[in-house]
């Protein structure tokens, strides 16, 4: 439901109908119409109730909750007593870190030095802040506005990294216009928006009027007044697949409230803001899904929720920006896609803060991710912050283990095959996702990663550093990014389409997609076509189903490949394991982690070769620029128009007694393989697989 219906009155409907009728309105009917528009504004609603700092996360009674938290239950003790123990600490400090250059090529010298000052200053100023209003000591405020009162010194709060010579020549995410030459409100800008607003709203009864003056002059010169009329000029105002439409629209829109008794013509930032982070939650999946991937689906959204929920609060209920399809279950992407490393950022276990999880818990009642958080995010995982004094962990949602631990997330094509969650088991993820996110997104249609014992066996390129040049047109040279880069099919070095360049139209409709997902108790399998995320020049189809025999830890890959005979054929696994090549064709896996032992056995019916190669990523950083990755490449001459090949992944205790053939005798292809005296047998048909 649209969240301005809630403010609609049948008279306002009524009030929409006669607007529909020629322009002979009266001065009166302008009224009645300037009106409607006041009564459906979310922030002048707000401003009806006539709220008193502290207003945005809580007020003076509400705060009561959270001081009986601290005082009786002894997790929230012992979080408070940290926090006090590092509020004594910054009180006792007089050395402050000496004013910084906001150097653009702070990613070449990967020393973020101004990151750091500012995160000092805007650590400090909320954590004192917070301890006033718990404590009620003056001095605690004092000192708060003395750090806020340095970053408003600061000229812009945007970082250098993200200025016009570094950010101009960016591909940028669906939604943004290629001609965009204004960067002044960043993520930087949206995280100081955010803060700084919350430091004014909670040590407010304590600042004189030049104080209060001087943090709005903060907020209204660095982060609302470049953006407030001039949202077209700004990349991310409409790019609601990026995770900076939640950071900058959540920072900017908590500023405006923060300021809205003071400025009350601010209510338009605020109803534009709710606009902006609702758009940009309508583009998580019904399934949680996040096209950019698991680190950054958290990213966006993990102190911004403070906006949402203040807008909850401030309205009465009224406006629930939080009631959404993709949160109704709000850690499934994290939970289910555990191993899924794949596009920039990425990382393999648990994402996100206990606290957020909490508040989204509160809203969402999930049992499921109530799992996660009790599993994944507690002990040393758990915040130690105020956010989880401010957003306590709920305590009536029960946590309930997925029955299914496999998953496929159809809003973005990813899936994820495992027979439970624990270590112990093989832990299978695919991707095989439109080519719709040249932000965030690589070129690895049909890609997967395979894990077992907290080792990845065969994985991606390792994501580090960003360089200043990464998201730039060139970005597609990067062996991060590009085809080669992945697990993948080419076909003569046929790489993956690049569905966006800078200045040039999207080549829309382009990448692959999941054709079938199945999850058993004895056995899980997807079935990929990756066609349509290459050009056709040379791989003309390849269609990939990989299956978990989940008995065993084994997994089946057979891939079916469409070339001209005689072309050449090259199936790229990248082990995160040291690799050794076997006087069989074979290769042996170990893992770097926990020494985790694995084989992988190319299954052909024609003459191929398996080598161990290296490639090489660049980056342009003062120190380690250039970095070696081993690819196991399995080479073949196309023997016919349609090729079919096996890769079997099975444990290395399996090596004495496993024997794996392709038999292709029948219309279909069947892998066969005996373990401890009992023989499987997988048919592979094109649109599913059956174990025989």
């Amino acid at each position: 439901m649209n969240i301005f219906f809630n403010f609609c009155t049948p008279k306002i409907l009524y009030v929409l109908l006669c607007l529909s009728l020629p322009c002979t309105l009266s001065a009166q009917r302008d009224k009645t119409a300037a009106q409607q528009r006041d009564e459906s504004s979310i922030g002048k609603n707000i401003l009806n109730r006539k709220p008193e700092h502290p207003y945005l996360l809580f007020d003076r009674q509400s705060k009561q909750a959270i001081l009986d938290r601290v005082r009786n239950e002894p997790e929230y003790v012992q979080i408070m007593d940290l926090l006090l123990q590092e509020g004594r600490r910054v009180m006792l400090n007089t050395t402050e870190p000496q004013k910084v250059f906001n150097d653009p090529a702070s990613r070449y010298y990967q020393l973020p030095s101004w990151e750091a000052y500012v995160g000092f200053y805007l650590s400090g100023s909320q954590l004192l802040a917070f301890l006033y209003q718990m404590t009620g000591d003056e001095d605690y405020a004092k000192k708060a506005f003395h750090y806020a009162d340095k970053l408003c010194e600061l000229e812009g709060w945007a970082a250098g990294a993200h200025r016009f010579d570094i950010i101009y020549p960016r591909v940028w995410p669906y939604g943004a216009k290629d001609d965009q030459v204004v960067f002044s409100f960043d993520i930087s800008t949206g995280d100081c928006a955010l803060g700084m607003a919350l430091v004014y709203d909670w040590i407010y009864p304590v600042m004189n009027k030049a104080q209060r003056d001087r943090i709005r002059n903060g907020l209204l010169e660095n982060a609302i007044l470049p953006v407030r009329g001039n949202y077209e000029y700004y990349w991310w105002a409409e790019a609601y697949k990026c995770n900076w439409a939640a950071i900058c629209h959540g920072g900017l829109g908590l500023a405006a409230l923060a300021l809205l008794t003071e400025d009350p013509n601010l209510t338009d930032v605020v109803d534009r803001s709710c606009e902006g982070f609702q758009k940009m939650l309508a583009n998580y999946g019904d399934d949680n899904g996040w096209a950019e991937g698991r680190s950054y689906s958290f990213y966006g959204i993990r102190d911004a929720i403070a906006f949402p929920a203040a807008i909850k609060r401030l309205t009465g209920n009224k406006v629930n920006i939080f009631d959404t399809p993709g949160w109704k279950h709000p850690a499934d992407f994290a939970l289910f896609g555990l191993t899924g490393a794949f596009n920039d950022g990425a990382a393999a276990g648990p994402v996100g803060f206990s606290y957020t999880y909490n508040k989204l818990i509160e809203e969402s009642r999930d049992e499921t991710a109530m799992y996660y958080l009790q599993t994944y995010l507690s002990g040393e995982n758990r915040s130690r912050s105020m956010w989880e004094l401010i957003w306590p962990r709920p305590t009536n949602v029960k946590a309930v283990k997925p029955a299914v631990a496999s998953k496929y997330f159809p809003s973005i094509d990813w899936a994820f095959m495992r027979k439970d969650f624990g270590k112990e088991y093989m832990q299978v993820a695919v991707k095989c996702a439109p080519a719709n996110d040249p932000h965030h997104g690589h070129l690895d249609a049909g890609s997967l990663i395979l894990t077992w014992n907290d080792d990845v066996i065969v994985g991606e390129v390792e994501q580090r550093f960003y360089d200043q040049f990464f998201f730039n047109d060139v970005r597609f040279d990067y062996l991060y990014v590009r085809s080669i880069g992945h697990n993948v099919v080419q076909v003569n070095d046929e790489e993956q389409f690049i569905a966006k360049r800078k200045d040039q139209p999207w080549l829309e409709g382009v990448g692959g997609k999941i054709d079938k997902f199945v999850a058993t108790p004895e056995y899980d399998y997807t079935i990929m076509d990756p066609t349509n995320a290459y050009p056709g020049k040379n791989l003309k189809k390849w269609k990939r189903s990989v299956v978990l025999d989940k008995e065993n830890n084994i997994v089946l890959i057979l891939d079916r490949v469409e070339c001209t005979k005689g072309d050449k054929i090259d199936l790229l696994f990248h082990p995160a394991a040291t690799a050794t090549i076997n006087e069989n064709r074979t290769a042996s896996l170990i893992g770097k982690v926990n020494r985790t032992r694995m084989e992988m056995q190319p299954l052909v019916n024609a003459p191929y070769e398996l080598t161990l190669q290296t490639q090489y990523t660049v980056r342009v950083v003062k120190d380690s620029p250039v970095q070696a990755i081993p690819c196991l490449f399995t080479t073949l001459k196309a023997p016919d128009a349609a090729t079919v090949i096996g890769t079997v992944f099975y444990p290395d205790k399996l090596k004495a007694n496993d024997s794996f053939v392709l038999d292709e005798k029948g219309k279909k292809p069947v892998i066969r393989y005996t373990v401890d005296g009992k023989t499987y047998a997988y048919e592979f048909d094109e649109n599913q697989v059956k174990r025989l």
